[in-house]
């Protein structure tokens, strides 16, 4: 039977607080991220560090047996827990990550089967974590080798710590992909158009998403004629995309996402 509660208990706080503490220790007190200049990420980072440590905690939810995971976390799971490089962060999600309720983000309506295949998150904070909120999501995220997440935007603040593996991040259409390994993290501003690929090894993350958290999340998409399209997908109360409309990426939006 499932474990929900209307309001956070002492534990579930002190959960919260352990989580907001690591994330002190490892990212904000750390070294510096790659992609945006130190002073604009520094700003970014106390955003989400104080989110992190003072979203409201609505409830619990945690299953007596795990669910069955996806077979992407039962082939990768194991190998990058057990590779995961030692941080504050790593060390305190490295024995809750096997009871996290992991899913499949993208189905396969539209998205390649690789791709919905090989792109996982486990909640620990948000809508299906094991701490409910909706202020608030923090994660991990497990992509498996050779994917490629096309470019895409949100009006979400978002950051990607690597526990285990590497990953390539490029921000804009023109830009270098940024090589991140474990250890290292990646701030994407609000809008900011984004790709993110894997190479030959699977790669595990914590990932935050703080502001709007049911936004839309556009991908950009190149036409025969050289013109881009943007895909909408719309988050859906699982936590899931759905996909929902289609429509020419113009000027203003080129402007929004820093793609110039």
């Amino acid at each position: 039977m499932d474990r929900d509660r209307d309001m956070a208990t002492g534990q579930d706080r002190d959960l919260q607080r352990r989580l907001a503490d690591a994330f002190d220790a490892t990212v904000t007190a750390g070294e510096g991220g790659v992609g945006i200049a130190a002073p604009v990420e520094a700003g970014y980072i106390d955003t989400i560090a104080t989110n992190l440590r003072n979203a409201t905690i609505t409830g619990a939810s945690e299953p007596a047996h795990a669910p069955s995971p996806p077979a992407a976390v039962t082939c990768f799971l194991p190998d990058l827990l057990a590779d995961m490089k030692s941080s504050p962060l790593a060390d305190l999600l490295k024995p809750l990550a096997p009871r996290l309720d992991w899913y499949q983000i993208f189905d396969q309506g539209y998205a390649p089967e690789s791709l919905s295949n090989g792109m996982m998150a486990g909640q620990l904070i948000g809508g299906r974590g094991l701490l409910r909120s909706v202020e608030q999501y923090f994660g991990l995220f497990l992509v498996a080798p050779q994917i490629t997440y096309p470019l895409h935007q949100h009006a979400a603040l978002e950051i990607y710590c690597v526990l285990s593996g590497e990953i390539f991040i490029r921000h804009g259409r023109e830009k270098q992909a940024m090589h991140i390994t474990a250890g290292g993290h990646s701030v994407t501003p609000p809008y900011q158009v984004h790709e993110v690929q894997t190479g030959d090894s699977a790669c595990l993350m914590a990932y935050s998403w703080t502001g709007e958290l049911v936004g839309e999340n556009w991908w950009w998409e190149e036409q025969t004629d050289g013109s881009w399209d943007r895909i909408c997908w719309r988050r859906m109360s699982d936590s899931s995309w759905e996909l929902a409309e289609r429509e020419k990426l113009d000027d203003r939006e080129i402007t929004r996402a820093n793609d110039r």
